[in-house]
């Protein structure tokens, strides 16, 4: 009886977070990778007891990794599958870097509003003639803006 008084307060904050979170996951659930993306990190920010110190509260994002080149009609797709249907920045391939510097720039990217959150699609590239490419996916509540 002991340990479930003890243990309730923890419930109470999980279940919360959970429902809290709901929506938004859902959201950010139609945002689904190609094939051959590996997901490498992710991050949820929520729920009625969530303090924002560092990430703001109703955020969270997704980071996978592909060896594959990346395009702007994969993007177009993961944006139209989640009814985001936004225009995509850029080639997803040439760097917007001056001639003669080097390191991660965003190749190409995707912004919009689906169902109250801003979401945001970014592909991004190592450098030239690197294979890699990391590929971020994030939702945020309009309230964050």
């Amino acid at each position: 009886m002991a340990l479930a008084v003890l243990a309730s307060p923890f419930v109470v904050m999980q279940v919360s977070f959970l429902i809290d979170t709901a929506p938004m996951v859902a959201v950010a659930d139609r945002l689904r990778p190609a094939l051959g993306w590996r997901e490498e990190a992710h991050n949820v920010s929520g729920g009625l007891f969530c303090l924002g110190l560092g990430v703001p509260c109703d955020s969270m994002w997704r980071e996978y990794r592909t060896e594959q080149p990346v395009t702007v009609a994969d993007v177009h797709r993961i944006s139209d599958e989640a009814g985001l249907g936004a225009r995509v920045e850029g080639d997803c391939e040439t760097s917007p870097l001056r001639a003669g510097r080097t390191g991660m720039y965003t190749a190409c990217s995707a912004e919009g509003v689906v169902d109250g959150y801003d979401v945001r699609i970014r592909v991004l590239k190592l450098g030239k003639d690197d294979a890699r490419r990391i590929i971020q996916v994030g939702v945020s509540s309009i309230e964050n803006r």
